[in-house]
């Protein structure tokens, strides 16, 4: 199929066709006359292209789905990151209205340098870890991020997390063990995400209750987490490799004692989960 017969069959311009071609997104051969042919399978990814530009994709968000297949899971960071793109610009709103009311732009401007570096943790975030864990750790952060940033030591910290997620390698975890979550991918939505961080808070924060109430059952998980079974298994296996990545990348080292230092509320959370480990170690001293 040529050029005009493509662009009647996908409602897009040549241009367009032009610019998808030049960012590699599809790859038409040249006849013989030196016309470009279009085959099926660049028509339909060219309609799969159309539509997620007109969600308001970007072309590597575009590729990363295209490339994974329209995974759930690809799918999925690609709302989280129209989520923020979302909070972001509600904000922005909330800052032209104090403009118009009169605030200082030099104190608007501030507040906006804030949210940029807040978004582009949580972005970062999402990219570096793989699967679901992008959106748990975007999770699990993002109400650690919301205070605002004061101090020289915060600025550090700032720039150290910024750099640590910019030069850290992903995790080494097969796409053979990822793919085995990937029919679980229904159950772990967002809202889902949310839900177990809240409780996994609740349960820090009362930790000598929480441990009362489910000490057989937490007896029973080791029991478990020793078996052949539960090493071998994928979940086993990507527990493993997460371990080892806070071991050997820096997330332990640097990222955390770094997180700690930009937010008094982490610092807060911080502490409670020593103190909840700490009780945990006295009561379960065999637990690995």
């Amino acid at each position: 199929m040529k050029i005009n017969e493509v662009c009647n069959a996908t409602g897009l311009t040549k241009k367009a066709i032009d610019y998808y071609q030049q960012k590699k997104i599809i790859n038409p051969k040249i006849d013989e006359s030196g016309y470009r042919q279009f085959n099926e399978f660049e028509i339909e990814r060219l309609k799969q292209v159309s539509v997620l530009r007109s969600l308001g994709l970007s072309i590597p968000e575009i590729k990363r789905i295209l490339d994974s297949k329209f995974s759930k899971e690809e799918l999925r960071k690609s709302v989280v990151r129209k989520q923020l793109e979302n909070e972001l610009s509600e904000k922005q709103t909330q800052l032209l209205e104090q403009l118009s009311d009169g605030k200082n732009i030099e104190e608007i401007n501030k507040k906006i340098i804030e949210l940029n570096k807040k978004k582009s943790i949580k972005e970062k975030l999402l990219e570096v870890f793989p699967g679901f864990y992008g959106r748990f750790f975007v999770s699990h952060f993002s109400r650690f991020l919301e205070e605002p940033i004061k101090t020289e030591e915060q600025r550090k910290a700032y720039k150290v997390i910024v750099s640590f997620l910019d030069q850290v390698d992903p995790p080494e975890i097969s796409d053979e063990i990822m793919s085995q979550f990937e029919e679980e991918m229904d159950f772990w939505t967002d809202e889902k995400l949310m839900e177990v961080e809240e409780k996994r808070q609740q349960n820090i924060e009362n930790h000598e209750e929480f441990l009362d109430e489910y000490s057989e059952m937490i007896k029973q998980y080791q029991a478990f987490k020793e078996s052949s079974e539960y090493q071998s298994s994928p979940y086993g296996q990507l527990m493993e490799a997460m371990k080892s990545f806070g071991q050997t990348s820096g997330y332990n080292d640097i990222f955390i004692p770094a997180m700690r230092k930009l937010s008094p509320s982490y610092e807060e959370y911080y502490q409670n989960l020593l103190k909840a480990n700490e009780v945990f170690k006295e009561r379960h001293p065999d637990f690995k």
